[in-house]
């Protein structure tokens, strides 16, 4: 039997760009896909409700997708073909870096950073990839384009219920860290003792 694959779709406004529409036409579906979409809610809420929809659902696969990213047509093949528990692809963030004046990279690496007697993980976006080649191991990736297995989502529910995605805020010692949803949804994957992978070739408009 042929797995199945959930294309989930954001859209804060409810009106998605004819670009972004284009390219989900256009993409290539190795695979069975249906596609779900839901507007005008909050985001955590609307990426939990995918993770659920798919495992309810029985889809192998959830590919979300976000409605400013228009997408190559091979991104799924590619997805894919590197079959790791999550992939996702390069995307720069929203607004420019305050002290560089760059766009960052939606990737990071985790380090653990002493604060008094306790210790706190933070992130920094990548600047140089560890690895060698077009897949590279991340701690925390972006969900503008990114690829899931059941399993994974099976594990984060069965631990967080059915909000496996939500805004993190950690307070240590006065030292304060807060992460957004899809970052908050990394590290718990990451706990849970799955890799997320970022795949080069893969380069949303």
């Amino acid at each position: 039997m042929s797995k199945t694959i959930l294309i989930g779709l954001p859209s804060g406004s409810g009106q998605v760009p004819l670009p972004m529409v284009e390219s989900l036409l256009k993409l290539h579906k190795p695979l069975p896909c249906a596609f779900t979409s839901m507007e005008r809610q909050r985001i955590d809420k609307v990426r939990s409700y995918f993770a659920v929809q798919t495992v309810k659902s029985n889809f192998d696969y959830l590919f979300m997708v976000d409605d400013d990213n228009p997408i190559p047509e091979d991104t799924l093949e590619k997805f894919l073909e590197d079959d790791k528990d999550v992939v996702v692809a390069p995307i720069l963030s929203r607004n420019p870096n305050m002290k560089t004046g760059k766009y960052d990279l939606c990737a990071m690496y985790g380090e653990e950073v002493s604060i008094g007697d306790k210790t706190l993980r933070m992130y920094k976006p990548i600047e140089k990839f560890k690895e060698e080649g077009y897949l590279h191991k991340v701690d925390i990736g972006g969900t503008g384009a990114m690829l899931i297995k059941r399993h994974v989502l099976e594990k984060m529910i069965e631990k967080y219920g059915e909000y496996v995605f939500e805004f993190g805020d950690i307070t240590i010692n006065g030292q304060r860290r807060t992460m957004s949803e899809d970052a908050e949804f990394c590290e718990r994957v990451v706990d849970l003792g799955f890799e997320i992978w970022l795949d080069d070739r893969v380069r949303p408009i």
